[in-house]
């Protein structure tokens, strides 16, 4: 297992070739909506895991790229709009309403949003690697919702993904604090980009290493 993770960090640089699909990724993920093509690059190199194909991913086929970078956005969005909404009500509750006093009833109540808030940010983001690999194993985007089948995938390797979910949710982090305060806002601009899709290789690395397969699969019972 140790050395699937440590193979998940390397195999980005690990070539030539996939050092230039460093860069190209990189590149798309600095701009926005073109940045749907270098998602579906991911969600298309994820895809060909789970259906044990070893055919590389190219970047030739931008429409088809778009498309499927497209819909992993939308499963991607849906999961996390409910907590995003908890925390803009939460804000408008402290900012607008409360106006900065900290003992009054609607700061409370937007610190209270707050919290409910962040706790179904963890557990969308616990969902949602899981998510887009059933929809992509599928090829039905209503498939990723189905939480039935994603627990049960999850519950075939418990340890194995919450340790996976830990290592996705540091790097994330890490990223974050080395962009926003490591980083003036010029180099955060020019190398963020190169960073989140160097995180993004890592995490699909790591869900082509562990994501339980459709034919191996154990439901959990009725």
């Amino acid at each position: 297992m140790k050395k699937k993770i440590i193979d998940a960090f390397r195999e980005p640089i690990k070539n030539q070739e996939c050092r230039i699909n460093l860069l190209i990724g990189g590149v798309m993920t600095f701009f926005p909506v073109i940045n749907f093509v270098s998602l579906g690059f991911l969600a298309t190199r994820l895809e060909k895991s789970i259906d044990q194909d070893k055919s590389p991913v190219k970047w030739d086929d931008t429409k088809k790229l778009f498309i499927k970078g497209f819909k992993t956005f939308l499963i991607c969005a849906a999961y996390l709009v409910i907590p995003f909404l908890f925390a803009l009500l939460g804000g408008f509750f402290i900012l607008n309403l409360a106006r900065g006093r900290i003992f009054s009833l609607s700061y409370f109540r937007g610190q209270m949003l707050n919290v409910i808030g962040t706790l179904l940010f963890l557990v969308s983001l616990y969902l949602l690697p899981f998510a887009v690999c059933l929809f992509l194993e599928s090829k039905n985007l209503s498939r990723g919702f189905d939480i039935k089948e994603n627990l049960d995938r999850i519950m075939l390797i418990p340890r194995e993904y919450t340790l996976i979910f830990g290592i996705t949710l540091s790097l994330l982090l890490v990223s974050l604090f080395i962009i926003l305060f490591l980083m003036n806002w010029f180099a955060g601009t020019l190398i963020g980009g190169f960073i989140i899709f160097y995180d993004s290789l890592v995490i699909t690395n790591l869900l082509c290493k562990f994501f339980p397969r459709k034919s191996i699969s154990i439901p959990l019972g009725n």
